[in-house]
C-alpha cells in the first residue's frame, strides 16, 4: 500500500503525518528533530513512502 508522509520541521520537534491513498491517517506523531528519531518513526510506519513533503519552520527562512 502506498503512503504519503508530511513532515513539519521545527528546531525542537518534528510533526509527522502519514496517510494512505484514500486519505486515511496511518500515523500522526511528534518526534525530536533529530535525524535518528525521524528515521526510526518513518521506518516503523512499515511501508515505503511514495511522496513526502518537507515544511521547514520560520527559523530556516532567514
Amino acid at each position: 500500500m502506498t503512503h504519503f508522509v508530511g513532515l513539519d520541521v521545527s528546531v525542537k520537534e518534528t510533526s509527522v503525518c502519514a496517510v494512505d491513498t484514500v486519505g486515511q491517517v496511518i500515523c500522526e506523531r511528534k518526534v525530536p528533530s533529530e535525524p535518528d528519531d525521524i528515521a526510526v518513526l518513518l521506518t516503523s510506519i512499515g511501508e515505503e513512502a511514495s511522496g513526502s513533503e518537507l515544511r521547514p519552520g520560520p527559523c530556516l527562512s532567514g
